[in-house]
């Protein structure tokens, strides 16, 4: 067989990997985005950062941060007068139905998968107009990391 048969198969054998695995990344976020062109995962999302609730629950996520930052007052973004995205954060069992979509609504929790957690997304965004909460100024990176620390350990209620 000449050489270049030996040259050419490990090659065709890399892009055959490489495609398989950028289906696999697909996969895997499927739920994570709106985007018509797919999902839109956070790339370089590191979970060796220090939550600022340790252990990051949902019970203290919700009361702490959730209803806090995004349900206080009215007309606030996720107050059921509101209800921005279809999300309220009033009541901390419909709150969470509505993260994980277990109420048939979108999907913006996906345990396990911080990176590709549509919550997440909007947590990090860089775009002002994109990134919650909305404003100049992102969460505290200590209150994001609590979040994707919870979603990374399974979004347990």
């Amino acid at each position: 067989m000449p050489r270049s048969s030996f040259v050419r198969a490990p090659v065709a054998l890399v892009v055959l990997a490489a495609s398989l695995g950028l289906a696999v990344v697909v996969v895997a976020c499927s739920g994570g985005s709106d985007s018509p062109a797919g999902p839109s995962c956070v790339q370089g999302l590191k979970l060796d950062c220090t939550p600022l609730y340790n252990p990051p629950d949902y019970p203290t996520l919700f009361e702490k941060t959730f209803k806090k930052t995004c349900a206080s007052g009215v007309g606030t973004c996720h107050t059921s007068d509101a209800a921005k995205g279809g999300l309220v954060f009033e009541d901390a069992d419909t709150a969470y139905a509505h993260l994980l979509g277990t109420d048939g609504g979108k999907k913006r929790v996906i345990p396990g998968d911080p990176a590709c957690s549509l919550l997440v997304e909007k947590l990090e965004a860089s775009e002002p107009s994109v990134r919650m909460p909305p404003g100049s100024a992102p969460l505290p990176a200590a209150e994001r990391c609590a979040i994707e620390r919870w979603i990374a350990n399974g979004a347990a209620r």
